[in-house]
């Protein structure tokens, strides 16, 4: 499976994005105004006029953006928040009346206040209001998109070294249940011993150099079962009672490695001649099916480190996609494991 690769502009874009939107965003809000007001008024007061009042606005809305919501609001009052934001209204509103009488001959805004008049300072107040709870929103928005971020994040690292630990959980449980098998073989000074030494040295290099990749070719893992199996017909001599099938174009599939030997190892560990594994892909669907006979000591239908240790990896890895059964009748159990992949699993 190939992964995306990123551009080398893609980088700088990212962190220059929220620059970018606030100058788009500044830009399209004077275009409005541009283009709603121009044609009414003479160019000088047009721009001394709107240029005053986009200060007014850009200041209301970065006290608030960059300072008073994320620095002064956690750690204040919200009345000492309030308070700041209506004196800032009424200092940046007079500034304004003012430099709009200095600057333009026609203009008698102070003249108008202190006549009593207050419609041009309520104006101009209301505006300020308007622009800080734009800043107050956007502000509480950003640091709430950027909290699920991190959340989401430390959530997957947190499956990450879960994941990890059950994988490395797989190979020690593994060479625990292979040199039983070994020993055993060795009592009896079994002439299969040195295969079967051989076929575990197959599976431990692949466990060792091969199983670290995050995702490998089913046809490997499929590989890996192969031996096993092989392993377990030098045991039984004949090898006659284990049948072991695959069909579907399991080459193109992904999946994470390890993922089906645990199932697979539950049939020889607990399970007795005649036994069936099959592995299957078609429709997406990825299925191993497995059935045999029980000995006196049943299989691990709820317990034990390869069970329990499949059940929590497939949660982790395939939510709601994936569903395993284990069923027990008359002396016969079967283990059934479906899962639903992507179209990113496999070509």
């Amino acid at each position: 499976m190939i992964e995306p690769t990123k551009e080398a502009w893609q980088p700088l874009l990212e962190k220059k994005l929220p620059a970018l939107l606030h100058v788009l965003a500044w830009g399209i809000y004077a275009t409005l105004v541009f283009y709603g007001n121009f044609a009414r008024m003479s160019p000088e007061a047009f721009f001394v006029h709107y240029g005053l009042a986009f200060g007014m606005h850009a200041g209301s809305f970065y006290l608030n953006y960059l300072y008073l919501v994320p620095k002064s609001l956690p750690r204040h009052s919200v009345t000492r928040f309030l308070g700041i934001n209506l004196l800032s209204a009424l200092l940046m509103a007079a500034a304004v009346l003012v430099l709009e009488d200095l600057l333009l001959a026609e203009s008698n805004c102070v003249k108008r206040i202190t006549n009593g008049d207050l419609l041009p300072l309520l104006t101009r107040i209301s505006n300020y209001v308007i622009f800080a709870l734009f800043g107050l929103l956007i502000r509480l928005s950003v640091d709430w998109y950027r909290k699920v971020q991190r959340d989401k994040e430390k959530e997957n690292e947190h499956l990450k070294s879960e994941l990890a630990v059950l994988k490395a959980q797989i190979n020690p449980h593994f060479l625990f249940n292979s040199l039983n098998n070994l020993y055993a073989l060795s009592l009896r000074q079994a002439a299969e011993t040195p295969d079967v030494i051989l076929r575990i040295s197959e599976m431990m290099r692949y466990l060792l150099y091969e199983t670290n990749a995050e995702m490998v070719p089913l046809e490997k893992e499929i590989e890996m079962i192969r031996t096993y199996v092989a392993m377990h017909e030098l045991r039984s001599k004949s090898g006659e009672g284990i049948q072991f099938e695959t069909s579907g174009n399991l080459q193109a599939v992904m999946i994470q490695p390890l993922l089906l030997l645990p199932l697979v190892e539950n049939v020889f560990k607990h399970g007795s001649l005649p036994m069936a594994i099959t592995v299957s892909f078609a429709g997406n669907v990825l299925r191993i099916y497995t059935e045999n006979r029980l000995r006196a000591v049943g299989p691990e239908l709820s317990g034990g480190v390869g069970i329990a240790n499949l059940r929590r990896r497939l949660a982790l890895l395939y939510p709601r996609v994936h569903e395993l059964a284990l069923q027990q009748t008359g002396d016969s159990f079967t283990a059934d494991l479906t899962i639903q992949l992507s179209s990113t699993a496999h070509d």
